[in-house]
């Protein structure tokens, strides 16, 4: 092929020009070569979406002293057995999750990690409305997971009911009046259980209902994971510092009460238990930390959850 150029052209813009005929110089590809650029739209763009959601997160700190652990069935007529005898103990100051971990919460982790999803979410996995719900549907051995990753734990038997009751052997977050509407998401005459998605509440609701310390939501909405075995006459042993529950056990300790349960179940010395693979649709969880100094959820990385495999 003959090409006739002036010979003012400097030789540069001579083999640039060649190149771009020959193809001598590289590299220049035609758009059908390129690679297919990818989808607008695929499900893993919403999953990321979601994940960035702002909810409602933060620890607060507990100090250290002592409280009285377990029920006086003289006062608590809903007492049980395993919460008996009631008695003081001392614990040292620890920081805890002022909210139940969200949905949005365990998504990070899932996509960061690589966990299972939990039971109960979709494709999705889960609308907008619910993402500031607690996620439900986890196990105890996912629940630790969750806290580690987090670089926290599952709180002590102790530690949850000293952050529900505060010092003074109250029955209910609140006091010792019983559960109401405007204070708990727990089940009253006229409440929808059974329903095929459980009526939750967003994990900041109910501010008139917070602990002594600023913890919402330790009665009612979804029961709560803790670090303990389950034993139904350890209090006899009269642990009274730093109780960490049995050596070991078949099932683990939850905690709270849930919308589907009676407000006796939602007392704060109320004591349940579940197997460590065990999950419900009325069990959820919160983490801690040992120290006043309550270590926050570590921001996202968006590139992070755009190169997270689900």
């Amino acid at each position: 092929m003959d090409i006739r150029l002036p010979g003012l052209i400097p030789a540069l813009v001579l083999g640039l020009a060649a190149g771009l005929v020959f193809g001598s110089v590289a590299p220049s590809h035609a758009d059908h070569e390129l690679p297919k650029p990818p989808p607008l739209w695929s499900p893993l763009d919403d999953v990321e979406r979601l994940a960035l959601t702002e909810v409602p997160d933060g620890m607060v700190p507990v100090p250290g002293g002592p409280f009285l652990m377990g029920s006086d069935p003289k006062f608590d007529r809903a007492a049980g057995p395993q919460e008996l005898p009631q008695h003081q103990v001392y614990v040292d100051a620890f920081s805890i999750d002022r909210y139940e971990v969200s949905n949005v919460n365990y998504l990070r982790f899932v996509l960061a990690a690589g966990a299972a999803w939990p039971h109960y979410w979709r494709a999705q996995p889960f609308p907008d409305k619910m993402a500031k719900h607690p996620v439900i549907g986890v196990s105890w051995r996912e629940a630790d997971a969750y806290c580690r990753w987090r670089g926290a734990r599952l709180p002590t038997e102790a530690e949850w009911e000293k952050a529900a009751r505060g010092e003074d052997g109250r029955m209910f977050p609140w006091g010792n009046e019983p559960a109401g509407w405007i204070k708990s998401n727990i089940a009253h005459p006229g409440s929808k259980r059974g329903a095929k998605y459980p009526p939750l509440a967003n994990v900041d609701r109910y501010d008139n209902g917070v602990s002594p310390y600023g913890v919402h939501q330790l009665a009612g909405n979804v029961s709560e994971w803790v670090s303990d075995w389950f034993d139904p006459e350890y209090y006899r042993r009269q642990e009274n510092r730093n109780p960490q529950g049995p050596a070991s056990g078949q099932d683990k300790v939850f905690r709270g009460g849930s919308w589907n349960e009676d407000p006796e179940v939602a007392r704060s010395a109320g004591r349940n238990s579940g197997g460590l693979d065990h999950w419900s649709y009325l069990t959820g969880f919160r983490c801690a930390t040992s120290g006043e100094s309550g270590r926050q959820l570590s921001s996202i990385d968006p590139g992070i959850l755009r190169n997270a495999d689900r």
